[in-house]
């Protein structure tokens, strides 16, 4: 019989050169925990008070008698016969009060390939490229994931995960230089799915695809990284990773326009009456042109910062506040004005510009807006409010004050 390949990043699996068993086909889970326990630390015998200990609770321990265990231990060796036949018997032995893992059958698990990729990487300074690259395709996702919360797969899938994030994160600039693209696109696409919120590795996902000359892949990155930092942590992403997106969309083009086509890509969709609700980069750009106008004209332009709460003074859970503000999006695309314009600036707030709008008419437009929101969701728990301020010529220093209280 040949060597068996465990997989332990991700889903837990095991296969022979014919068969595999998974625990995506089996929802038993306590039997898949107990044959990865009995896997990982194979080479010593493990008693039965230690296995009572990984798979139960102390409350249950004393409900579970030995005979759980037991039947536990007969459910895996009837789901290891079907890699073949006697397999149970084979490779789970009892000794005196324990079980043992069969030192006969060559076992190669993932996670101890990739740890002695890391040693040696670690040899080598790092110079041996293509095992840092085995090692990344290795981690196939977090350690036992479908057993994250087990006491024994904490620290463990910590270790793995920065050894795995440390590695790739010192190793992208040096692909970059060798121009490996694709490659960090590969590398990066499989990273963000167990970092969503790591910029770094978002930014170098941008840039290999700015390099790749796929530019409309770079944006898609950046807005779906943005709208999940607003939407689950209330933040902006940071100037640097902004300024990657600005770099992909000023290179989106990648051909000489005639005058026709430009007029086409800057025309704007009739069917869509009210104001221009945005991204908040574009937002950003809007208000600096606009203080710019202010500066040369002297035009009275007001901003408004409407902010959501709890009317009971609570917390929101993500999904209700991802409704509100929906909701809140569409009463201001429907209550501003065509030439005004709108953007959510945090997880619970929207800036709102108004050209040629003095305080008082900025105060009604507020008040405008309020009872548009609560007559249609008038069984909502938001509660609005609002700041009216002017837009200053001094335009960096007055959006100064809308970061200031976005952020408090």
């Amino acid at each position: 019989m040949g060597k068996i390949n465990v997989k332990m990043f991700g889903s837990f699996s095991m296969s022979t050169e014919t068969e595999s068993l998974s625990d995506n086909e089996n929802r038993s889970r306590k039997m898949w925990l107990l044959l990865a326990y009995l896997i990982f630390n194979r080479g010593r015998v493990i008693r039965q008070n230690e296995l009572m200990e990984v798979l139960w609770s102390e409350n249950d321990r004393e409900v579970n008698s030995n005979g759980a265990l037991k039947t536990l231990f007969y459910r895996i060796r009837s789901e290891l016969n079907k890699l073949w036949d006697g397999a149970g018997k084979q490779l789970i032995l009892s000794q005196g009060n324990g079980y043992i893992w069969n030192p006969d059958f060559e076992v190669e698990l993932d996670c101890e390939k990739f740890s002695e990729l890391n040693e040696k990487i670690i040899k080598s300074n790092g110079e041996c490229l293509d095992d840092t690259m085995e090692m990344f395709r290795l981690y196939q996702g977090e350690f036992l994931e479908r057993f994250a919360s087990e006491f024994w797969v904490i620290p463990l899938a910590a270790y793995y995960h920065n050894i795995y994030i440390q590695n790739l994160l010192q190793t992208i600039p040096v692909m970059f230089e060798q121009q490996m693209y694709e490659e960090i696109a590969e590398f990066c696409r499989d990273a963000v799915l167990v970092e969503p919120f790591n910029e770094e590795i978002h930014g170098w996902l941008m840039q290999a695809y700015i390099a790749m000359e796929k530019q409309g892949l770079a944006i898609e990155v950046y807005q779906k990284f943005s709208d999940r930092l607003l939407s689950e942590l209330g933040i902006m992403p940071s100037e640097e990773i902004r300024a990657v997106y600005h770099e992909a969309t000023k290179s989106n083009n990648q051909h000489m326009l005639t005058v026709s086509m430009l007029q086409e890509q800057l025309k704007e969709d009739s069917s869509s009456p009210g104001a221009l609700v945005c991204e908040y980069d574009f937002f950003r750009v809007l208000y600096f042109s606009m203080a710019r106008s202010v500066l040369r004209s002297g035009i009275a332009v007001h901003m408004v910062l409407i902010t959501v709460k709890d009317r009971k003074g609570g917390t929101f859970t993500e999904k209700k506040r991802e409704k509100i503000m929906e909701n809140m999006k569409e009463v201001l695309h429907a209550s501003l004005r065509r030439g005004d314009s709108a953007a959510r600036c945090s997880a619970q707030q929207y800036v709102v510009m108004l050209p040629r709008a003095n305080f008082e008419n900025s105060q009604m437009v507020c008040e405008r807006i309020l009872r548009a929101y609560y007559q249609r969701y008038s069984r909502a728990d938001a509660e609005l409010h609002y700041d009216v301020f002017p837009l200053q010529p001094d335009e960096k220093e007055n959006f100064g004050w809308i970061q200031e209280k976005t952020e408090r």
